[in-house]
């Protein structure tokens, strides 16, 4: 692809990317950087003139080869996240659990976003996807999931998400 199909792709995107940030960062600064980096990757793997030819096949949909660069660019954000903060003092915790615990009491319900955010990573996807309408056998290319395993991954997905939205 040239720059200006992948330029249109991205602009016709970003929207599906902000989407996915959001799903897997709760911070708008950090939201933005993995959009830009998403952005970036998606960019490289299109980008005919790097290598002589685009390493996009054809063998999904481009919005689903789009959906598996972002998603696992996410997933890497959200593990080195995770890193990054892998022991933080109870003092960080502690203010952290307060702080989460004003914004409940604060909002009379809690959002559709603030659950996702409390779901595993691999339910995480899942539902994200689902929300964008993509089938099971579409979702599951994205992690490389078979249909089935797709399908029992929502169910218990959306069966944690009335538990965290029952809970609060």
């Amino acid at each position: 692809m040239d720059a200006s199909q992948i330029t249109q792709l991205l602009q016709q995107f970003t929207p599906l990317l902000a989407r996915i940030a959001a799903t897997h960062e709760a911070d708008k600064g950090l939201q933005e950087d993995l959009i830009q980096d998403m952005s970036v990757a998606i960019w490289r793997v299109l980008d005919s003139s790097e290598s002589g030819t685009s390493a996009f096949r054809g063998e999904a949909s481009v919005k689903t080869y789009i959906t598996r660069i972002a998603h696992n660019r996410a997933v890497d954000h959200v593990l080195k996240e995770l890193r990054r903060h892998e022991s933080p003092s109870s003092d960080e915790m502690l203010f952290d659990h307060k702080l989460q615990e004003k914004n409940a009491h604060q909002e009379n319900a809690i959002d559709l976003m603030t659950a996702l955010h409390q779901l595993p990573l691999p339910y995480r996807q899942v539902i994200a996807l689902q929300l964008e309408g993509f089938s099971f056998a579409e979702i599951g290319n994205v992690p490389g999931l078979k249909e089935d395993a797709t399908a029992q991954r929502s169910h218990r997905a959306r069966k944690q998400l009335e538990q965290i939205i029952n809970r609060n």
